[in-house]
Formats: C-alpha cells, sequence, structure tokens
C-alpha cells in the first residue's frame, strides 16, 4: 500500500517560485520570528524599544544643527527637525530591511540545516519586523508633526498621507531584495560582509534624506535620482508635510527597478537556497 505523505520536499522548483500556500501555511512561525528578532535586539534592555525613539529624536537635533542652522540647507519652508525626521523614518525602513537580510542565509543555516519550511520566511519575517520599529518612528513623527502643527509652523494633513503606504512598501521590498542578492553572493564571496556597510553610508548621503533635489543643479539632480531611493523619499515627505514635490518620472523609475531586482533576487535564492549549507 503506498504512503501518503502531508508534505513533500522537492529537490528542484522554479526558480521564479514563490511558495505562497506553504508560507500561508507557516505564518506562525514568521511571527514566531518577528518575536525572537524582538528578544535578541532588545533582551537584557531597561528601556527596549523606547532606544527607537531616543535616537531618533537625538539623530533628528544632531543633524538640524549640522545641516539646518550650521549648513543652512534649504528645506521648502518646513522646520529642518521635521524635514529630517520624515526623510530618516522611510530611509531607515529600507537600510534596515537590507542590512537585516544581507546575512540572512548565513546567519541561519544552522536552522536551515536541521528543519524543512520555506526559505522566504526568513526575509519576510525581517521586513515584518523592521516595518513595526519604524512604524513606531512613525508614530513618533507624527507626534512632533502635530507639535509643529500647533505651533502655525506647517500644514494639516491632507487625504496624500495614504501615499506613504505603497512608498514604504516599495522601499521594504527593495532593501530586501538587495539584501537577498548580498547574502546569497556572500556565501561564496565574504568581502561583500565589509562592503554592505560603507555602501548604505555612502547611499545615505546620495539620498535627499537631509536636504532636497530643488537646491541642487540641474545635472546633478539627474544622477540623484538615479538612486531609486531619492524619489521614494521625496514622495515620502511630500505625503507628510507637503513639502517639496512628486517626481512621477523618478517614481515609475523606482517601481521598475524594485521590480527588476526582486525578480533577480527572487531567482539567487531559490537557486542559492539548494546547496548553500554544502558550500558553507
Amino acid at each position: 500500500m503506498e504512503k501518503q505523505w502531508t508534505t513533500v520536499i522537492e529537490p528542484k522548483a522554479p526558480l521564479l517560485s514563490i511558495p505562497v500556500r506553504e508560507i500561508i501555511k507557516y505564518r506562525e512561525l514568521i511571527w514566531t520570528l518577528v518575536k525572537r528578532n524582538y528578544e535578541v535586539q532588545y533582551k537584557q534592555t531597561i528601556l527596549g524599544p523606547l532606544w527607537l525613539i531616543f535616537n531618533l529624536i537625538i539623530n533628528s537635533g544632531i543633524f538640524s544643527f549640522v545641516f539646518g542652522y550650521v549648513g543652512n540647507f534649504a528645506t521648502d519652508g518646513t522646520p529642518y527637525f521635521l524635514f529630517f525626521m520624515t526623510g530618516s523614518v522611510v530611509w531607515n525602513f529600507f537600510a534596515n530591511c537590507f542590512t537585516s537580510n544581507t546575512s540572512v542565509l548565513m546567519d541561519n543555516s544552522y536552522l536551515f540545516g536541521k528543519v524543512y519550511f520555506p526559505r522566504l520566511i526568513m526575509p519576510i519575517s525581517n521586513i515584518l519586523f523592521n516595518a513595526i520599529r519604524n512604524g513606531i518612528k512613525f508614530l513618533v513623527t507624527l507626534c512632533v508633526w502635530l507639535v509643529f502643527y500647533l505651533n502655525g509652523d506647517v500644514a494639516f494633513l491632507s487625504f496624500k498621507i495614504v501615499g506613504i503606504i505603497p512608498l514604504a512598501l516599495l522601499a521594504g521590498v527593495m532593501g530586501a531584495s538587495l539584501g537577498m542578492i548580498v547574502s546569497c553572493l556572500t556565501i561564496k564571496y565574504r568581502d561583500f560582509t565589509h562592503i554592505t556597510g560603507l555602501a548604505i553610508t555612502v547611499l545615505m548621503y546620495i539620498s535627499p534624506v537631509m536636504y532636497t533635489t530643488a537646491q541642487l543643479p540641474q545635472f546633478v539632480r539627474r544622477f540623484v535620482y538615479l538612486n531609486p531611493m531619492s524619489a521614494i523619499i521625496e514622495g515620502f515627505r511630500y505625503c507628510i508635510i507637503g513639502a517639496g514635490h512628486l517626481n512621477h518620472l523618478a517614481l515609475v523609475y523606482s517601481l521598475v527597478f524594485t521590480t527588476v531586482v526582486g525578480v533577480i533576487a527572487l531567482v539567487f535564492f531559490n537557486q542559492t537556497e539548494k546547496n548553500f549549507i554544502d558550500i558553507i
């Protein structure tokens, strides 16, 4: 009598396959991994997630003094403290999704070698964990906006604030996809572990987190928009405080870039997960 197996693990699968049913089946594991990330990040800390708020406020204050009051950077009429905070929230979400996935295969190899589950659950859990962390920062940003609004420094929020949802999703998917690509390359070439920190720092300074593209010369602005995060940061800021403008062409470019990178990351990840345990 032939046995009926409940789960069949096949060695070969299409490179573009996304096991949606399995991911839904293991949804409780996703939340378990999110809780694990929280415990690893804040275990044995007194303030816990409050450090997110302190870091956001302190960094905003320092950058406000250096670039706002000393450097006198243009902010389209918005207080620099709020200007930087709104840009840094979406940037940090991208950066966190990127860095947390650059070593997702190496860091979890001990788990991958012992038990089976859809490997894409790891990047998904990292995205959700970072979404919660930066969601807290966003709530703090809204509180800061309220203070400036009551003081008459900014306008009231409009319906366009709903635009932050697709923009944040775009930033998260882009960061996770780039991180997954680096994670796959790191299996064979460990040099990428040293490059990622430098790359994310350089990328922050060529992104309009601390300045507006309107103050840049036209030829420089074109190069800045080659960075797909530029349009997302400006769009995110525009949806909250109405500062700057939406560059629709640059947003389309960011969407296309994220789609292409996402497909490449999925192919790399599906190809590497088959035998990376043997390489490590």
